[in-house]
């Protein structure tokens, strides 16, 4: 990427909004052959985030399948996207992600975001309220593990997220022909962690 900074060394440091949800595939995704699925298979994650302090300031989508890898565990980082070249390049170098670039066009109250890259566009998605009304949850330390690399230099990203996740509604208005096909837009289970910290140190090789 000819003209883009260096990107910072990690870890990442960042604090922001997320929001993330398990939505029905028609087609199971293909696994490499090093990784296993975790939980359903015809089922993918999605992830958006806005990371609006620290390290660096941009939007990012996400895609992939919960996977495992012996003992470890976490998002295989299939599909992803962000604003900013140095993440772009800083994910790719670091982290072995293949993030690519995108425009994030949100709605004036933050309740809605669409997706596009250079094909296009990628996705439209709403977040609001749960159903359900449910209480929120201690603010405490998680894991937000995730795989990226390749077979025979896969690399495992020890991310860990603070904050106090709650259950919200995450539901796809627009989806491309050219991500996997799903079945319905609402994604179920559906959380957000508003305001989140979070720290992505060094990948470790697995």
């Amino acid at each position: 990427m000819a003209g883009t900074p260096d990107p910072p060394p990690p870890p990442w440091v960042s604090r922001g909004e997320m929001w993330f949800g398990l939505l029905p595939v028609r087609r199971a995704p293909e696994l490499p052959p090093d990784l296993r699925p975790l939980g359903g298979r015809h089922r993918i994650a999605v992830g958006v985030v806005r990371y609006r302090e620290g390290t660096l300031r941009y939007d990012e989508l996400a895609l992939g399948p919960l996977v495992r890898r012996g003992r470890r565990a976490g998002l295989l980082i299939s599909r992803m996207w962000v604003d900013d070249p140095v993440s772009v390049r800083g994910g790719r170098e670091i982290w072995g992600l293949p993030k690519e670039p995108a425009v994030f066009d949100w709605s004036a109250d933050g309740t809605s975001v669409t997706v596009r890259d250079a094909g296009g566009l990628l996705a439209g998605i709403t977040f609001g309220p749960a159903r359900r009304a449910t209480g929120v949850l201690p603010s405490l330390p998680l894991p937000l593990p995730g795989f990226g690399g390749e077979p025979g230099r896969r690399l495992f990203v020890p991310g860990r997220v603070a904050g106090r996740p709650r259950r919200e509604a995450l539901t796809v208005t627009a989806w491309s022909d050219r991500l996997p096909p799903l079945r319905h837009g609402r994604a179920r289970p559906a959380l957000a962690v508003r305001p989140f910290r979070m720290a992505v140190p060094a990948a470790v090789p697995c």
